[in-house]
């Protein structure tokens, strides 16, 4: 991974990628050294409360009255550099839900509070669209676009990307990082607004929507402390004081990180009123990229290269040597050389600064000097990020971590986790492509694939008719014999690999971004729904193994070995699931597939397979709850099977002007046809063997990191 000008614009650039890996060591290489080792929960929460109260404080005290002149460039300056930090609410929680952890409850409730966050499956309903339509109130239009764009906002600067881009960039590794960033998360909601925001908020009403201590009566209660909420989950890990002392050091830091970007935005406020302090940030912002083009110049004898890796920590020296030097003109900004030649049309520096640094640099020209000579300005030293030394960077990693399954139960296991390291991604993209390639040759084969065009409102039309479709077959086959007591139960555990991970090939879309598009939030929706929306109770796996305890059949934990290794179950029987598992790790280049795959899915039992269950289920005496529940959540007019389409349509008409229509539904299409492809022979469908000529690399002796119950619990 390569850095710009700053290196937190670039993790922030890189991490916010939902498919992206980052190794650890480039993780932790980013974090301070602390040679603490213990960390107490409640005293981190108490001293992070006292500097919240006395920040927000400070900020009421100097924030210029809502009638008074200089209140539009204070909102509009908070309101810019405050955009990524913005852009982070509710992204430490964002890939801590995985198939391993379906059934667990600290888990689910951590859920809730992610679905409070990203809108629960509403549209532009998340926290960061709330803080984008503050901003386009106060007419702040360069921080209401895309994520991604806030890293090419030059005017942003570095340092307030870094608290931002350490949750992004350790939210990507929630599998090594999960217990710092419920420490985040759990200090976000217990300060509620951030210092800067609590004053804004004392006068605008809008800023309650920033607010993550309070739920927004979304997924949850309105008015709700989710501060109390998300401590629920330190119960959980009560009796762990290793896992305790994580989640206080993930407090810790969001603690530190925090204080360090207050005090940037501080000086950044303070600069409107001090040309000498802005001129100095502005140099500090550029001081690492500058430095390796001024090698061979010198100011007042020492090269200008020493002079900008100096002004990392204090530029103040630099921004007055040039204003001594002959680069400028005291009083006369277009007059001075540095203006005219080295930054206009023809110099060296030109384009290197956005008018908004242009400004600076004029305005501070223009107030070098005063009548007697003497220098004016601040002598405030503009805040770094205090813990970022000159030898940290960002490499590109280990692009050899990771594991090749060697079967297909190996697969599934160490398909568990959220993360995929460098090798395992790899073979993920490989399964999917061989899945796909399988289902390709039957997309026109059948009447049961999605029409050969898409047009607004047809798919619609088209549901509705393969539901009508389903209950005729249906009511043909009422009659259609039961089988046997032990081919119902048969077949009821070799759908377990396949239904425990139910929901698995949306997992991506826990993403924040991706959960509040148009496209992703009806997804989101979908899977939160799957996962009994955070209701342990109504949990889809966890009814699913209390349809089996009613067979007299109790399976392992579903991320465990001994689940993968149960002979009781098949290898055909992870075949699909693993594909689901591998589509749920790529939510970006495999969305056209995971659509048509996800309506495939919701549709495929509606109105007659469910039933027929129902019928088999209840001749026998097991429990029917598990298929009644699917037969009227994945309904066609307001349940899964319509949010599908709703989905679908959504990306054709998002996409249909960069990308070819015909491509996306061909792609849409065969990711319907891919949840149960009609193939000659089944065991083409063995993957293994198919490429039995690849070389995989078998597993290490020690089990690959995945998400663990945070309760550790055996059983659910």
């Amino acid at each position: 991974m390569k850095t710009g000008s700053g290196i937190w614009r670039s993790v922030f650039a890189y991490s916010i990628n939902p498919e992206v890996y980052l190794d650890c060591e480039n993780i932790l290489g980013l974090i301070p050294v602390c040679t603490q080792k213990v960390f107490d929960c409640e005293n981190e929460l108490a001293s992070l409360k006292a500097f919240s109260t006395a920040a927000s404080q400070k900020w009421l005290n100097v924030m210029p009255s809502p009638r008074a002149e200089k209140y539009r460039d204070f909102v509009s300056t908070v309101l810019l550099q405050t955009a990524p930090i913005a852009g982070a609410a509710g992204a430490a929680l964002q890939g801590l839900s995985a198939p391993s952890v379906f059934e667990d409850p600290p888990n689910l409730e951590l859920m809730n509070l992610l679905a409070d966050d990203v809108g629960a499956g509403s549209a532009e309903r998340g926290r960061f669209d709330a803080f984008r339509n503050i901003a386009r109130f106060h007419e702040v239009t360069s921080v209401t676009g895309s994520l991604r764009e806030l890293s090419d906002n030059r005017d942003i600067r570095d340092g307030c990307f870094c608290l931002a881009s350490l949750i992004y960039a350790m939210s990507r590794r929630s599998d090594r990082f999960n217990f710092e960033l419920i420490g985040f998360d759990l200090a976000w909601r217990s300060i509620g607004l951030l210092p800067v925001w609590s004053g804004l908020a004392a006068h605008d009403g809008r800023w309650s929507e920033m607010d993550l201590a309070r739920g927004r009566g979304l997924a949850l209660e309105r008015g709700l402390d989710l501060a109390i909420f998300s401590k629920t989950v330190l119960n959980a890990v009560n009796q762990y004081p290793q896992k305790l002392s994580r989640i206080g050091y993930g407090i810790r830091l969001f603690s530190v990180l925090l204080e360090e970007l207050n005090e940037l935005v501080s000086s950044i406020i303070h600069s409107l009123s001090d040309p000498q302090l802005a001129m100095a940030i502005l140099i500090q912002d550029r001081a690492r990229e500058a430095r390796v083009y001024h090698e061979n110049f010198k100011l007042e004898g020492k090269l200008l290269s020493d002079w900008f890796r100096e002004s990392r920590s204090d530029p103040i020296p630099l921004v007055r040597a040039i204003g001594r030097s002959k680069m400028v003109r005291p009083n006369a900004p277009e007059r001075s050389l540095l203006i005219k030649d080295l930054i206009g049309p023809n110099g060296a520096m030109f384009r290197i600064f956005s008018q908004s640094d242009l400004d600076i640099i004029k305005s501070w020209i223009a107030s070098l000097a005063s009548a007697d000579g003497k220098e004016n300005g601040s002598e405030v030293v503009p805040p770094g990020v205090g813990f970022l030394q000159e030898h940290k960077n960002i490499a590109s990693g280990n692009m050899d971590l990771g594991i090749q399954p060697t079967n297909i139960r190996s697969a599934y296991h160490i398909l568990q986790g959220r993360a995929l390291m460098p090798r395992t991604r790899d073979f993920a993209i490989q399964y999917c492509g061989f899945w796909l390639e399988q289902s390709q040759a039957s997309v026109d084969k059948t009447d049961r694939s999605l029409p050969g065009t898409w047009r607004p409102g047809d798919l619609r039309e088209w549901l509705l008719a393969t539901h009508d479709r389903n209950a005729s077959d249906f009511n043909a086959d009422e009659n259609i014999d039961i089988p046997s007591r032990d081919m119902v139960i048969d077949q009821t555990l070799q759908l377990a690999p396949l239904t425990l991970i139910d929901g698995a090939w949306l997992q991506g879309f826990t993403d924040t971004a991706l959960a509040t598009s148009r496209v992703g939030a009806p997804l989101f929706e979908t899977y939160w729904d799957e996962l009994g929306n955070g209701d342990w109770n109504i949990n889809h796996p966890k009814i699913y193994r209390e349809v089996l305890a009613a067979m007299d059949i109790e399976l392992p934990p579903t991320g465990s070995r001994a689940f993968v290794e149960d002979l009781r179950l098949n290898d055909t029987s992870f075949r699909l699931p693993v594909y689901w598992l591998c589509l749920g790790k790529l939510p970006v280049s495999k969305r056209p597939e995971i659509l048509g795959m996800n309506l495939a899915m919701e549709l495929s039992g509606v109105g007659g397979t469910y039933r027929h269950a129902h019928r088999f289920l209840q001749h026998y005496g097991f429990p029917t709850i598990f298929v009644d529940l699917h037969n009227t959540i994945d309904n066609v007019s307001t349940g899964h099977s319509a949010w599908a389409a709703d989905a679908i349509d959504a990306y054709m008409q998002s996409t249909q002007d960069f990308i070819d229509p015909k491509q996306s539904w061909a792609r849409i299409r065969l990711g319907f046809e891919s949840l149960e492809p009609i193939v000659d022979d089944p065991a083409s469908l063995d993957f293994f063997r198919e490429n039995s000529s690849r070389r995989f690399v078998p597993p290490s002796s020690a089990d690959p990191i995945y998400h663990l119950p945070l309760q550790n619990s055996g059983t659910y």
